[in-house]
């Protein structure tokens, strides 16, 4: 086999191959690991057939001497060929019937084609078929049926097959599925708040972080298509996402954290604070790594990411660090337990260990976590980077399930020194809110990868700030001057704001902070001395001059990783402190985020200043910027109604009616419209596909989709996502629905009988065609409105 000319020619795999490269793997090493596919029943039967020793070495040679065919014809062969010196626990996965007329190479051809669990087998078993990964494990794909049937009629005799139609028999359609049934993703929601008077309100306290998940799901909706809601956009964690410069005469004292602040004006009476907490990044010497990998049969739509997220946990150990690896779907298996590493020919086998693992089967989560902290429990080492790391798509659907019970479970597991961190991975079914949970209750990071560019910058450039905790339970505090200030408004950090009185109580956990992390927090500022009319109505409380020629103060406390008493530093914040291309880089971020959310909190200023950034592409001369990323999430801004925006001094509500900002009311007045109301909000259910429970399989044969009766293409052909003619979110069916008296209409989709707006408040979908909205906020379905008489237009 021409092995660089068929990398060559498949671009997914030569960038494969090329990572792997890069993180130090032998040129044998990254082809055989670009050619398999991690957790398919094939690669696992295949490479336990051959010795573990140098693994990938002889699959490489075995690769060289085979006859030119792509590597899945040349596996499947193999098994045929060494199909009785399998282990017995991996013949389960591939079916050869002893005695039977099929030809050779027929038997090559079907293997792989689809397979029944084994239990479902009697009798003789048929030949080469493959068992294929079942999306959630708990119930064969549809899809599986016809070639099962059609091996069963060259047989003779269906017999064999428990549950399968005779040869000839016409299977039903499958009954449509109730909505509320389909799986969907699960987000905390977001609450927006207002600017605050520094009188009644000194003090802005939070929860410091250096998340990055948000940013993972935010180009994950980019990439497939789909709008985003509120609940996606963590303003905070698209700041972190970004690198910023920072002062290294600061970062020479060696302190745990550096603290960087920045004063941008932004108009005449207000300005953006920017403040970043930086965190040491000293790494330590020595990791004991807990890998923790979901490999249920919902994680088979993320493969290759998943398999390159494991191989950079692997590349990052140092000879004499400790690995263990447990996976866990049903019950949880112990790969390896408390391996020391050797060399890079030893980091090289253990892929070989990985590349056998099999994905199918339930979601049992917490069995999986509770085996991994016992498990870290035993090896723990004092001095090393304890770290469990958790990959999955939070799909838990046995075991503990729950937030509270997930918080309540990691919470006393972080008591015995191992700390969690999240690799997050999906697009459907995708649980962020107990990820969250996992995350910052078990005192680690938390990040989101979804294709190959997010494991280079989440987990190969950022491992350091994954796996080595240098803190735990950071919270800043910042104190404004009133002298100064006279109201302030934290953009973002919703879910993460505290008390006041929090910010001493040690009892009150926050998050932690990796080696070389940084969390950024930017503060919209009315400038004005709040201090010159105080309330003559208020007794105790008048305001007394100061003397303080400084606009606020920034307070972080923290606890040591091992600690249960928190340390605090602080630092001023001067009047004249000058700003530098941070403030705009976080200034950008934070307008785009707001436009992405669908919020009302831009100004004019901020519609100017995002317009002028998209138009010039000015965004592209700042150093060290993501700058394609920006480009990503820039493209699903609707620069005409920007423009709108931001040449009028009052914004112009009907164009924020057709944004998708405001909705006008019957009575002529506006009213903001609500996450659950755009078009595919996270928790709809029905604008994702089934991953779980059915899979994603399952939809071919259900009578759902834009017309009744029609089957839904599933499958594009390249990671198991539903095609576009289904999950499109401005798909209309082609019934319309009537509108009742009220001028209401019932959802075709999902059920729901009272929306008034263009998309339905449940699940999202559409407005149906055949009905129009009129400016005054009535649904209709003739020519002109019933409520205000106003033509169609």
């Amino acid at each position: 086999m021409d092995i660089k000319k068929y990398i060559n020619s498949e671009c997914e795999l030569l960038e494969m191959y090329e990572y792997f490269l890069s993180l130090g793997y032998s040129d044998k090493a990254a082809t055989v690991m670009a050619f398999l596919k991690y957790g398919d029943h094939l690669t696992a039967c295949f490479v336990r057939l051959f010795p573990k020793e140098s693994i990938l070495d002889r699959i490489y040679d075995y690769f060289l001497e085979c006859p030119d065919g792509s590597p899945q014809t040349i596996i499947r062969k193999y098994i045929e060929e060494k199909y009785d010196d399998l282990p017995d626990e991996y013949k389960k996965y591939i079916f050869v019937r002893e005695k039977s007329n099929i030809s050779p190479s027929a038997n090559v051809n079907m293997l792989g084609a689809g397979a029944m669990p084994q239990s479902m087998m009697t009798g003789g078993a048929v030949m080469g078929m493959a068992a294929s990964p079942m999306m959630g494990g708990a119930m064969m794909s549809m899809s599986m049926a016809q070639p099962m049937a059609a091996s069963a009629q060259m047989r003779g005799n269906s017999s064999g097959m428990t549950g399968l139609p005779a040869p000839g028999f016409i299977q039903p359609k499958a009954p449509v599925i109730d909505p509320e049934k389909l799986a969907y993703d699960s987000y905390e929601q977001i609450e927006e708040k207002d600017a605050k008077s520094v009188l009644t309100a000194p003090t802005s306290t939070f929860r410091m972080t250096t998340s990055t998940a948000s940013v993972g799901i935010m180009l994950n909706q980019v990439r497939s298509g789909r709008k985003m809601s509120m609940s996606q956009v963590r303003i905070e964690e698209l700041l972190n996402y970004f690198d910023y410069k920072t002062d290294e005469s600061k970062k020479a004292d060696k302190a745990r954290f550096h603290i960087t602040t920045e004063l941008m004006d932004k108009s005449e009476d207000r300005k953006l604070l920017y403040i970043n907490v930086e965190a040491d990044d000293t790494p330590k010497e020595h990791q004991n790594i807990v890998l923790l990998i979901d490999t249920s049969g919902s994680m088979g739509s993320r493969q290759n990411v998943t398999f390159a997220t494991i191989a950079t946990v692997v590349s990052k150990l140092k000879v004499e660090d400790a690995l263990s690896l447990i996976t866990y779907s049903d019950i949880d298996h112990t790969i390896l337990e408390n391996h020391i590493v050797k060399g890079q020919g030893d980091k090289e086998d253990l892929i070989g260990e990985i590349l056998g693992i099999i994905i199918e089967g339930c979601t049992d989560g917490s069995a999986g976590i509770e085996t991994a902290y016992k498990l870290g429990e035993k090896t723990y080492r004092d001095g090393w980077s304890n770290q469990v790391i958790l990959m999955t798509d939070g799909d838990l659907n046995f075991g503990i399930t729950s937030k509270d019970g997930l918080k309540g479970l990691i919470e006393e597991k972080k008591k015995t020194g191992m700390f969690l961190s999240v690799i997050g991975t999906g697009l459907y079914n995708y649980q962020d809110d107990k990820l969250e949970v996992l995350s910052k209750h078990g005192n680690g990071t938390y990040v989101v990868v979804n294709e190959l560019s997010d494991v280079k910058e989440s987990v190969d450039k950022k491992y350091v700030s994954l796996t080595n905790i240098i803190a735990k339970d950071v919270k800043a505090q910042v104190e404004f001057n009133p002298k100064y200030v006279k109201k302030y408004r934290l953009l973002g950090y919703e879910n993460r704001s505290l008390n006041h009185e929090d910010f001493k109580n040690d009892a009150v956990i926050s998050e932690p902070y990796g080696s070389g992390g940084h969390g950024v927090a930017l503060y919209e500022l009315y400038m004005g001395d709040a201090t010159e009319k105080p309330s003559e109505e208020l007794k105790y409380q008048r305001i007394a001059p100061n003397d303080y020629e400084e606009l606020g103060t920034v307070s972080v406390r923290y606890k040591m990783p091992l600690s249960d008493e928190s340390e605090e530093i602080s630092e001023v914040i001067p009047l004249g402190v000058k700003y530098t291309d941070n403030s705009k880089v976080a200034y950008l971020l934070y307008c785009i985020s707001e436009m992405l959310r669908k919020s009302l909190k831009l100004d004019k200023n901020d519609y100017k200043y995002l317009l002028g950034m998209i138009e010039e592409d000015s965004y592209k001369s700042f150093t060290d910027t993501k700058v394609d990323v920006i480009k990503d999430l820039v493209s699903m801004i609707d620069t005409d109604g920007l423009r709108t925006l931001a040449s009028s001094d009052v914004p112009d509500k009907d164009t924020l009616v057709k944004m998708g900002l405001l909705r006008r009311k019957p009575d002529g007045s506006y009213e903001y419209i609500d996450t659950t109301d755009r078009p595919c909000s996270p928790n709809n259910t029905f604008n994702t596909p089934m991953m779980g429970f059915m899979g994603m399989t399952m939809l071919n044969q259900m009578n759902i989709g834009k017309n009744a009766g029609n089957s839904v293409n599933v499958s594009n052909g390249s990671n198991g996502m539903v095609d576009g003619s289904y999950m499109n979110c401005n798909t209309n069916p082609a019934d319309a629905p009537a509108v009742n008296e009220a001028g209401e209409w019932k959802c075709p989709l999902c059920g729901e009988a009272k929306n008034k707006g263009k998309f339905c408040m449940r699940c999202g979908g559409t407005l149906p065609e055949g009905l129009w909205r009129c400016d005054c906020g009535r649904i209709n379905s003739g020519k002109f409105c019933v409520n205000c008489g106003k033509p169609m237009s």
